[in-house]
C-alpha cells in the first residue's frame, strides 16, 4: 500500500497556477522540513518533467515519480500541463506513483478566463485576433458541441477550460472522490484568500508561507495587440514560435511589456449570456460528478471585466507599445552584451 500522498494541482490555466508553484517553489526548503516534499530543485524542473510524461515518460519523470514514492508524507506537484492530459497519460501517471493522490483543479470564472487566455495564446505565439477569439470560445462551448470543434482558437481555449471533462477524466482513473475543485475568489477578495483555500487541503505545513511569489504577468490591450501583429510577421519570416521562446517571451512580453500593463487600458469583457449558460452547464457537470469543493460555486459566477475591446485601439497606442517593447529589448540585449564583455576583460 502507498505510504505516501501526493497533492496533484492540474490546473486550470490562468487559475493563479503560476501564484502556486512560486510560492512552493520560494519555500521549497522550509516545507522539506516541514514534511512536504515539492519534487525538483526549480518550477521549470517539474515543467520538463511533466512534459515527459505527456510524451509517454522519461528519466526527469521517472526521478519525480520515485521521488514522490519514497517520501512517506504529503508530496505536491503543480503543473497546470497536465489538466487536459488524456486517461492514458493520467493512468501512467498513476502507476508511477506509490501515494494516494489527490487530484486538484483550480477554477476561475469564465468570463475572466477569456480576455487572461487570449493574451496568453498571444504570448505563446499565436495570432488569432480578439474577436475571432471570443467568437471561437462561443462557437466551440461544449454545453452547444455536436460534433467535433469547428475552430482552432475554440477548441484552443475548451482544451484548458472545459472544467468537466477535465475532472470527468482525472476522476475516471482516481475516483470523483479524489477530486477536489478549488474556486479562485472573485475581484475584491482578499488576495491570500486562494492560498489559504489551498493549504486548507494540504495541511497547516502552507499556513504562514506570505512571500510575494513571481507573478505570471499578463498584457494590456496595447501590447497583447503589438505581440499578435509581431507574432504574424514572425511566421511570415519562416520563425514560428517557439522558435525565440526566450526574447519572444521571457524577455519582450513578461519583462518589457508586461511592466506596461498600469499604463494600459486593459483587455475588458461584458458578461455575455452564453458565457453565463457555459457556466453553469460547467458547474452542473462538476456538481454531478461528485467532486469536493473548497471555496463557493457563486466564485465561478461570470463577473464583468472591466477594460476595452482590443479591436478598438487606437494606432498609435499600439505603435507606442510596440516602440517601446522594441526599445526595451535592445536595452537588455546591450545591457548583456556589455556584461558579458566586462566578464571577459
Amino acid at each position: 500500500m502507498p505510504g505516501g500522498r501526493l497533492v496533484l494541482h492540474v490546473g486550470a490555466m490562468k487559475s493563479g497556477t503560476t501564484f502556486i508553484q512560486s510560492r512552493l517553489f520560494a519555500h521549497r526548503d522550509l516545507l522539506q522540513e516541514r514534511g512536504i516534499r515539492v519534487p525538483g530543485q526549480r518550477r521549470r524542473s517539474q515543467v520538463l518533467a511533466v512534459q515527459q510524461l505527456l510524451r509517454g515518460g522519461g528519466p526527469m519523470w521517472d526521478k519525480h515519480a520515485a521521488a514522490v514514492s519514497r517520501h512517506d508524507g504529503t508530496s505536491i506537484i503543480s503543473m497546470e500541463l497536465l489538466g487536459p492530459a488524456r486517461a492514458d497519460v493520467v493512468e501512467a501517471l498513476r502507476d508511477s506513483v506509490a501515494a494516494e493522490v489527490e487530484v486538484v483543479i483550480t477554477a476561475r470564472d469564465l468570463n475572466r478566463c477569456i480576455p487572461a487566455m487570449w493574451q496568453e495564446t498571444v504570448q505563446n505565439g499565436r495570432t488569432w485576433g480578439w474577436h475571432d477569439y471570443v467568437i471561437g470560445a462561443r462557437t466551440d462551448r461544449p454545453s452547444a458541441r455536436t460534433g467535433a470543434p469547428e475552430t482552432e482558437a475554440g477548441r484552443a481555449f475548451w482544451i484548458q477550460q472545459d472544467l468537466a471533462r477535465i475532472a470527468r477524466t482525472w476522476g475516471s482513473v482516481f475516483g470523483s472522490e479524489h477530486v477536489t475543485v478549488v474556486t479562485v475568489p472573485p475581484p475584491g477578495a482578499p488576495p491570500e484568500l486562494l492560498w489559504d483555500r489551498l493549504a486548507s487541503l494540504v495541511g497547516p505545513e502552507l499556513v504562514g508561507l506570505t512571500s510575494a511569489p513571481d507573478p505570471n504577468e499578463s498584457l494590456g490591450a496595447a501590447s497583447a495587440t503589438a505581440m499578435r501583429r509581431l507574432n504574424q510577421l514572425l511566421d511570415g519570416e519562416g520563425l514560428p514560435f517557439p522558435q525565440g521562446h526566450q526574447l519572444r517571451k521571457r524577455l519582450l512580453t513578461k519583462q518589457v511589456l508586461a511592466a506596461r500593463k498600469p499604463s494600459e487600458p486593459a483587455i475588458g469583457l461584458g458578461v455575455l449570456p452564453w458565457v453565463t449558460e457555459e457556466a453553469d452547464a460547467q458547474q452542473a457537470g462538476l456538481v454531478d460528478l461528485g467532486v469536493r469543493l473548497v471555496g463557493d460555486w457563486a466564485d465561478l459566477t461570470p463577473a464583468d471585466v472591466p477594460g476595452i475591446d482590443p479591436e478598438t485601439l487606437d494606432e498609435r497606442e499600439v505603435s507606442e507599445a510596440a516602440l517601446a517593447g522594441l526599445a526595451g529589448l535592445l536595452v537588455a540585449l546591450t545591457r548583456s552584451a556589455q556584461a558579458e564583455a566586462e566578464a571577459e576583460d
